[in-house]
């Protein structure tokens, strides 16, 4: 299944989504650079500053090309608010 193209379409897929998939969703929507460990780093961050609950995720796959050992991935829930706070992120 090819990656999400933008955060409205992987919410469509599933109401839950684990925080790496989000990841490339809004890398692909602005055009960036998702195999940034840093930067992935500083989203987790901005995150949780901005109140989003994040839920540890027991199962992640890991995604070819992000780094040799995935991140901790967590899972949070897509609705409109935290769309819009995951859009507030400024890399």
């Amino acid at each position: 299944m090819p990656r999400p193209q933008n955060l409205e379409e992987l919410r469509r897929s599933l109401l839950y989504n684990n925080t790496l998939e989000v990841w490339t969703a809004l890398c692909a929507e602005r055009k960036n650079d998702w195999k940034n460990v840093d930067a992935y780093h500083a989203f987790l961050e901005h995150l949780k500053n901005q109140g989003i609950k994040l839920d540890v995720s027991v199962v992640c796959p890991p995604i070819k090309g992000f780094s040799d050992k995935p991140p901790k991935a967590y899972n949070i829930k897509l609705d409109g608010e935290s769309i819009k706070k995951i859009r507030s992120f400024v890399s």
